[in-house]
């Protein structure tokens, strides 16, 4: 075999070996800690426009923290197909905080403190780096991604997809997964319980937002969450509704879902 077709074909098995590992990471995919099994959903990147300039939350003093509406691009990520169940947590950390404890409903009573313990011991166990998402990613997701995301459907026909005070007869939340899921395929990112995602809160963060993958203003001292719950009417689980506490704050109502990076 001559040098230059030698060269030629291990140019094209690398490329190929290349080429199939960045398919394989792009491509949806169940992982396992101590035997419990989650689902996670590769989302595309986008562009996107994030907020509500109909002002989703009014604060006593009169500032909208959904305003202005600005473009936002995020790159391709992963996204968990459900909140974090009982049965997950309990797996990785060895206890269930949650106040009402059934395995494959949200894991609750956790803190944004708590949830960072979680992903640290998630990653050992697993070998990936799984986080929070950024408040971008969520909106991005929950609007439907690249294809939806300039749409308004993400506010309509939300008890379709999501437990709400209107549709929990026993006033509590119910198992993952039992509602439509969105379009990406994706459930109960509105209602059942919040989610914690990664940024710091502040009124006027949208303001100061990049347009590149956002990560929220640097400190602060309470962080966001997002989605509304089992407890809210569907005004409170829209898309660009922000909600927000301490991070040491625990409640039967709030809980999490993890992401991760390409």
């Amino acid at each position: 075999m001559n040098r230059t077709l030698k060269h030629t074909i291990l140019f094209l098995s690398s490329f190929l070996i290349i080429h199939l590992a960045s398919a394989q990471k792009k491509k949806s995919y169940t992982d396992k800690a101590q035997g419990v099994s989650f689902d996670m959903v590769f989302v595309k990147g986008g562009t996107f426009k994030m907020g509500d300039k109909k002002g989703d939350l009014l604060l006593d003093n009169g500032v909208n923290p959904s305003i202005p509406v600005h473009e936002v691009s995020v790159d391709g990520f992963f996204v968990g197909k459900h909140e974090v169940t009982q049965s997950l947590w309990e797996a990785v950390m060895g206890e269930n905080p949650s106040e009402l404890k059934m395995g494959n409903h949200p894991v609750e009573m956790v803190s944004w403190n708590d949830c960072q313990e979680f992903l640290k011991k998630l990653n050992t166990l697993t070998g990936e780096n799984y986080r929070l998402l950024t408040e971008a990613e969520w909106e991005y997701v929950t609007r439907g991604g690249k294809k939806m995301a300039s749409t308004d459907a993400a506010s309509q026909n939300i008890p379709m997809r999501a437990w709400i005070s209107s549709n929990t007869d026993d006033h509590q939340h119910q198992e993952v997964g039992t509602k439509a899921a969105n379009e990406l395929g994706i459930y109960d990112l509105q209602g059942n319980v919040w989610e914690w995602v990664n940024d710091w809160y502040s009124e006027t963060s949208y303001k100061q937002s990049t347009h590149s993958n956002p990560q929220g203003i640097q400190n602060g001292t309470t962080k966001v969450y997002r989605g509304g719950s089992f407890m809210s009417e569907a005004l409170f689980c829209r898309p660009a509704y922000r909600n927000f506490d301490k991070p040491d704050v625990k409640m039967n109502f709030l809980g999490l879902r993890i992401a991760r990076s390409l």
